[in-house]
Formats: C-alpha cells, structure tokens, sequence
C-alpha cells in the first residue's frame, strides 16, 4: 500500500514540476496609434489557437490594449470596444453639447483661437492640443476596480508599459502605481496630448524611445516572446515632400530605437499590413480593416502557433486568471464621496449644490453624469475619478482648475459685412462662488465694445451687470430698393439675473437702459416716412430659452425655444407721457431626422408689437439668413436679402431640408413664408410672402462656409450670400 501512495505522489510531484517548467509567454505590442488597433485582431488569434499569455508589455496603442487584456478583457469583447468607439470625440477634450452648461453653449463655436494667461509666474504644466479629458475617462471607466494603487504585477495578466521622461530623455517602465494613469502616460504623443507629471517627470509617448519593447518583457521573466509591431515603413526620398510626410518620417525614425535588438529576441514575430493608415485613421472603415489585417497577419503564422503550443505543453487559456468581475458591473455602492484639488470648504459647497451623497447604490450612468456636469461647467480643465477600497467603494473625484483668465480670437468674412474680427478678455477671480470680468469688442462695418462684471454661483445664478457701446451703420430696404441710409450710436446699460438650475434652459429677467444716439438720415427716398431720433429708453425684460441640439451649427437632434417679452418705458413708468409698449417674440426650430444623412428642421418664429405708439428702433425689421444681424430684433428671412421694415405682427414659417454629403459637406433646401399686419388677430387675413433659396455648406474647424442663393415675391430679385466662419 506505501508503494502505491508513493507512486502517486512520485507522479504529482513530476506533473507539478512540469507545469512549473512551463515556459512563459510574453507577448509584446508596439505602438503606432490607429494601426494598434490590429493587436486586437491578433488576440483574437491566439485566444482562438490556444496560447496562454502569462506578462503582456506595449508601448502607446500598444500599452491601451495591453492594459485591457492584462485585467481581463478577451479578444472578442477588445474587438466590440474598439468598432463602438466614438475615436474623433475620445481624441478630445470636447463634451457632447447637452452636456455643457447654458453659459458655455452661448460660447462655443464662436472664437478661433484661445490663450489662457495667469498673474503669478508660476511653471506651467508642458501642454498639449489635448488635454486628454474623454480618453482618461474612458482608461478609468474600463479599468473599474483596478482604481487604486497596485503592482502591476498582480494583475490577472502581469503587465508593463513604455513611456518617456521629457526631463530626463531616459525610458521609463511603468510597472506600478495607477493603471489609467499609466496607459495614458504612454499614448500621451508630444505636441498632441498633455504630458502627464508623476513625481519629478513629464511622461510622453514611450514610442520615442522603445516603440516595441521585447527587453522589458525579458526582464520581466517571459521565456517566449510573441512580438506584434504595427510601425510604417519608413518613406522613400520621393515620399518625403510636404511637411506632414517629413514629419512622419521623424516620428518613424524616433520609433525605430532599439528596435532591431529587440527585434532579434522575438520568437514569433507578427506584422500586421498597416500600409495606407496613419496613427490618425480611426474612421469605422479603418477600424474595420486594421481588426481584419490583424487577423489575417496572425493567421498567418497558424502553424507557428500551433507548434508553439504544443511547445508550451498547454491545450487551452489559462482561464483562470482572466477575472471580469469588477469591469463588468453597472452598479456599485458608494461609501464616501471626495473632491480633490478644491478647498474643502468649496468641496463641502458643491457637493451640496449637486447633491452629492455616499451611503448609496450608484449606476455607471449616474457617475457619467456627475462628471460631465462638473467638467461642462468648464471651470475645470479636468474632471476625473477613482474608486478605491472596493467592494464597497469610496468615490474620488479629481478636479483640475482652469486657467483663471483668457484671450479670445474670433474672425469671419461675409459678402454683407465684408470682415469681422472679435476680441475678448476675460478675468475670472475665483472659479467657485467667485466673479467674472469679461472686455469683448467687435472690429467691424458696425463695431462694438461690451463689458460686464458678474457673479457667478456654478448650477444656481449669475447676476450680470454690463455696458455697450455700438456704432451701427447699415442701409433700410423696402421691397429690394434702398430707401434710407441710417447711422447711429448705441449706449446700453443692463442688470440681469439669470437662472442656471437646469443644465438646457436658461430663464433670465433684467432691467435695460438703452440710449440711441441717431445722426440724421444720411439719405432717404422720398415718400418714406422712417425717422430714427435721439432718445433714450427704460426697459424690463424676460426671456426663456430652451435649447438640446447636439451641434450648434448643423444639429442631426434636439430642439430650440426661444420667448422674450420686454417692457418699455422712457420714466420707469410711461413713454412719451402715455402708456408703455412692449414687444413678445417666439423662436422655434426643431430637427427631424429622416435618414442618417437627410434632416427636416421646421421653424416657426415671429414678434409682436403691442401699444399705439412704437418707437422706430423696436419696430419690426426682417431679412438676411441670421438672427439681429443689423437689428436686435432683427428676423431672417430667405429671399430678402437685406433688411427691411414690417408691419407690427409679424410671423414666418420655415422648412429647412439638409443632406449631408460625406463628412462634411451640406445642401440645403430651405422655403419660407411670412405674414405680417399691424394688429395681430387680423395677421392670418394678410397677404403672404414666399421665399427660399438653395444653400452649400462646408463645416471647417474656422467655421462654417455657406454660399446661399435665395429670391422672393417681396423683392423678386435673385440674392447671393456668402459667409466663412462663426456667428458674433
């Protein structure tokens, strides 16, 4: 009987000592941005033949997918997150436009160019175009339950990357410390993407100095090194001829240190057919054909594989170690809730004001939502999180303040005002509960200079007090004829209160005081009876307005209401010793998807004039393509072509038909019809205008171009417009 126990354990003891010989596995991705997206193709692979893949190392793209598969994302569900990525939107620091906060709506898209300036001179972090806000969030949201502090050796897949220390030039293996933060550290490419500062060092993209890192995998015990690299061919002399290519070629020639010795200690070496993709080619189609390229490249190698398994003496995945617990969760209870990089009485404010509260359930949704909220405010140049000491988690929520103050550039060029340049400082002092000084002047046919002072409580109210000074200079039409020539300036003085409680409706009410300071008529036809003189004006006003669009200038969804009433007076109380009039108006354009590219907008806007004596410069004016353009009140109206004046009621319909063509390419198709007549309940009675137009649009990053050509039955005169950048 002893024999026999001896045996067995003769036996366990042989097959214990032959599972531990068991040579390990290395596999090695390399960098190469967009064309990294093949390593998932390759993983498929070598799930599919069997091979157990004990140390991963990558460099950028490489550290991306690496970092996945090391805490237990397979092949297939690599391959599913990559196809259903928005890449342009991840590659930015931009928030989807329901997400911004009303003020920062009214903002965007309107200046060019951006510098942020601070009074003390203290060392700037080294920045990039992008911040790298949308892909860190991304890193943290895959990589739940891997949010604390670790070794990266005890991941399910021990794992390592590459980055590069900008200070010191050297190489650094990131084996430790917070997995998000290092995966970013290692993509972060010089001049693309924000550093990221650890300690003493500036970490960039380890492909500048080991783009395919095979030795870090050998000093971290792999036995066999299954290397994919995904890097161009270096450009021929021909190739090399405008300024992209050559700096491909730099970039290439960074990437290639080290790399033939590592090269050489590669067992099975695979190469994916990236030819015809840069490190930017993230369109669905490439992603498509880079998986499949993976594949195909690794399939290649089938009987290597299959060699090599047999090798290793093991007939499946170690599946044991590939626990997807924690990144599968949806929901999870929070503890305690901390914000950092605030003070702690701010922190006490803001968690209050957003209701933020531990001791709870809560959804991947509901945090999605916290952070956008926080990071829409855009007081804060990065909004991240952590949860740590899990099961049971504690929410950490890191905050970066924003550059207290900026300069703003904006420019467009139109065939109406001919050039326009904007101008704006602003100073903000204290980004919570604080106050804000804004200088903004327009460089024009008819310029302006506006300031305003206001105090601003982030998601309550602002109270905004400001002064403008205009000059406006524009020619009045009537039925396409010029008939009068109008110069004046324009002094405006204004108190509001503007509520910020809901993040897509802004209610405002205020206290106006505007004085117009009218030169004679440079010229007037005869017979017109339009006369703008000196005179100054009390107002109160209110106005609401809702707005869900998810782009500004070419919305494919949402909707947009717009209601104003003002109150005029020249005494608080009366005009001209009589009763007060007032103006309401209403603005509402819809988006109705048809197809993916084809999109109807209705629109049905108009204003009324209620009182029996209406000063010149509120009565109704419409015409042009753009709201206020020479009036405030100003409606557009395609086919009439310049601005002209009204009746008392007046109301227009539109149809706007928008195909989209390629990427970024617009025809437009658009009629409309008005109908206008001093007293509002006869308005439906009145004769009608038509009008409409055929419209191109290009969508460039200065703004869009638009060549519009448009006719009516008011003027009957075909009307050409053209417009390149955004609206001021």
């Amino acid at each position: 009987m002893w024999k026999y126990c001896l045996c067995i354990l003769l036996c366990l003891g042989i097959l214990t000592e032959v599972e531990a010989e068991r040579k390990k596995v290395g596999l090695v991705l390399s960098g190469g941005g967009a064309k990294g997206i093949a390593h998932v193709g390759v993983i498929e692979v070598l799930e599919k033949a069997g091979i157990p893949v004990d140390i991963v190392v990558g460099t950028s793209m490489g550290a991306i997918v690496g970092g996945l598969y090391a805490i237990g994302y397979d092949g297939k569900t690599l391959d599913s997150l990559v196809r259903k990525q928005d890449w342009p939107y991840l590659l930015s620091d931009k928030l989807y436009r329901d997400k911004l906060s009303f003020a920062e709506k009214e903002a965007t898209e309107k200046y060019l160019l951006s510098f942020p300036f601070r009074k003390d001179k203290t060392r700037r972090m080294p920045a990039g175009f992008v911040s790298g806000q949308n892909i860190y969030n991304l890193f943290t949201d895959l990589t739940l339950g891997y949010h604390d502090t670790l070794d990266f050796k005890t991941l399910p897949i021990p794992f390592a990357c590459v980055a590069a220390d900008m200070v010191s030039g050297k190489e650094v293996v990131l084996s430790e410390g917070l997995l998000a933060q290092a995966m970013r550290s290692s993509m972060a490419i010089p001049g693309a993407f924000t550093p990221v500062r650890t300690d003493s060092m500036i970490l960039v993209d380890g492909g500048i100095v080991n783009n395919f890192p095979v030795d870090v995998a050998k000093a971290m015990g792999a036995d066999i090194i299954i290397g994919v690299d995904v890097q161009s061919d270096l450009r021929t002399a021909e190739d090399l001829n405008s300024l992209p290519s050559v700096m491909g070629q730099l970039i290439n020639l960074m990437c290639l240190n080290k790399f033939e010795a590592n090269k050489a200690m590669t067992d099975l070496y695979i190469r994916p057919d990236v030819s015809g993709f840069s490190a930017a080619s993230f369109t669905k189609e490439a992603v498509d054909t880079l998986l499949l390229r993976g594949e195909k490249a690794a399939e290649a190698n089938w009987e290597e594989l299959i060699k090599l398994k047999t090798i290793l003496q093991g007939d499946s995945m170690d599946n044991g170690k590939r626990s997807t617990l924690e990144i599968n969760r949806d929901t999870f209870f929070i503890r305690d809730i901390y914000l950092k990089g605030i003070s702690e009485k701010d922190g006490a404010w803001l968690k209050k004001i957003m209701r933020l509260k531990g001791h709870k359930e809560m959804t991947r949704e509901e945090l999605h939502k916290i952070i956008s909220e926080l990071y829409g405010t855009k007081i804060f140049t990065g909004v991240t999180y952590r949860l740590l000491n899990g099961p049971e988690y504690d929410l950490e929520i890191n905050l970066q303040k924003r550059e207290m103050s900026a300069l703003n550039l904006g420019f467009r060029f139109d065939s109406e005002e001919m050039a326009a340049i904007l101008l704006n400082t602003r100073l903000r002092f204290k980004a919570l509960r604080g106050s804000r000084f804004e200088l903004t002047a327009r460089l024009s046919k008819s310029p302006f200079v506006r300031v305003d002072y206001s105090f601003e409580r982030p998601f309550l109210s602002k109270l905004n007090l400001s002064y403008m000074f205009k000059y406006n200079d524009f020619d009045l039409y009537d039925r396409g004829d010029k008939v009068n020539g109008i110069a004046y300036r324009y002094h405006s003085g204004k108190l509001s209160l503007t509520n910020l409680y809901v993040r897509n409706f802004k209610f405002e009410t205020g206290l106006r005081y505007e004085y117009f300071d009218s030169d004679d008529i440079l010229f007037k036809v005869e017979g017109q009876n339009f006369d703008l003189k000196s005179e100054g004006f009390i107002s109160y006003y209110g106005l609401a307005h809702l707005e869900t669009y998810d782009k500004r200038y070419y919305p494919t969804k949402g909707v947009s209401f717009k209601a104003s009433y003002s109150l005029y007076t020249d005494n608080f109380i009366q005009y001209n010793q009589s009763a007060p009039f007032s103006a309401l108006s209403a603005d509402f354009t819809g988006v109705v998807s048809l197809t993916n590219r084809l999109k109807l907008l209705p629109s049905v806007y108009g204003r009324v004039l209620i009182g029996n004596e209406i000063a010149s410069p509120y009565l109704n004016y419409m015409g042009g393509d753009i709201f206020g353009r020479n009036m405030a009140q100003q409606l557009p109206f395609w086919g009439i072509n310049h601005i002209e004046l009204f009746d008392n009621a007046l109301l227009v319909a539109k149809l706007h038909l928008r195909q989209r063509m390629g990427a970024r390419h617009y025809l437009s198709f658009v009629g409309n019809y008005a109908l206008q007549d001093d007293n509002f309940f006869d308005i439906l009675g009145g004769k009608g205008i038509w009008g409409g137009g055929i419209g191109y649009s290009y969508d460039l990053p200065v703004g869009p171009v638009d060549f519009v050509v448009s006719i009516s039955d008011w003027t009957k005169k075909m009307g050409l417009y053209f417009n390149l950048g955004f609206n001021f």
